[in-house]
C-alpha cells in the first residue's frame, strides 16, 4: 500500500486508484504503543461509566418494579441485589477515578485544548465528585435504594438531591458532558 499523498492519487486496494478529492486529508494512521494504552484506559473508563449508569437504570425502571409486583420489595433477595450492585457501583467509582485522572491529563496536555474545554470538563468532574460523593458517605448503606419517608423539608430535598434517581440523571448528564468533550475537542483538532 502507498503512503497516503494529498494531491497524488492513492493505491488503496490491489492496483486501484483513488482520486485525492475522494479520499480527502487522510493520512496515515499509526498507533503506537502508548495510543493503545490509552485507549484501552478508555475503554475501561466508558465500561465502569455504562456498568454504572446503565444498572441504575436497570434498577429503576426494570427491576425495582418488578420486585415491588412480587412482593419482595422488602425481602433478603432486595437487598441481596443492593449489595451486589453496590459492590460494582464501588468498583466502578475506583475504574472511573484512576481512569479519569490519567485521561483528563492526557488531554489537558494536548494543544488542542481550549478554555470551553477546560470549563466543560470541569463541570463534569465536579458532577462526577458529587456523585462519589454522595454514594461513598451521604448513603453508604441505602443506595441503590431511597430511603423512606423524610421528616421535614431540608431532609426531603436532600432525599431528591441524593437519591437513586437523581445519581441517574447525574450520570446521564455526566455522559453527555463527555459527548460535548470530544465534540469541543474535535472540533478544535479541525480548526
Amino acid at each position: 500500500m502507498e503512503s497516503i499523498v494529498r494531491g497524488e492519487p492513492v493505491d488503496c486496494a490491489q492496483d486501484r486508484l483513488v482520486e485525492p478529492s475522494f479520499v480527502g486529508a487522510y493520512s496515515r494512521i499509526t498507533m503506537g504503543v502508548l495510543d493503545w494504552i490509552i485507549t484501552a484506559i478508555r475503554w475501561f473508563h466508558l465500561l465502569a461509566a455504562v456498568a454504572w449508569v446503565g444498572g441504575g437504570m436497570f434498577w429503576l425502571m426494570v427491576l425495582r418494579p418488578a420486585l415491588g409486583r412480587t412482593g419482595a420489595n422488602g425481602g433478603t433477595t432486595r437487598r441481596s441485589i443492593g449489595e451486589e450492585f453496590r459492590s460494582l457501583v464501588n468498583t466502578a467509582i475506583g475504574v472511573l477515578l484512576i481512569t479519569g485522572i490519567v485521561l483528563s491529563a492526557t488531554r489537558l496536555t494536548d494543544t488542542a485544548v481550549t478554555a470551553f474545554y477546560v470549563a466543560v470538563l470541569v463541570v463534569k468532574i465536579v458532577l462526577a465528585l458529587y456523585m462519589f460523593y454522595v454514594v461513598r458517605f451521604l448513603r453508604p448503606r441505602v443506595y441503590p435504594d431511597d430511603e423512606g419517608i423524610a421528616d421535614g423539608r431540608l431532609s426531603r430535598i436532600k432525599d431528591r438531591l441524593t437519591g437513586t434517581g437523581a445519581l441517574l440523571i447525574y450520570g446521564v448528564i455526566v455522559l453527555g458532558l463527555s459527548d460535548i468533550l470530544n465534540a469541543i475537542f474535535e472540533n478544535a483538532l479541525r480548526s
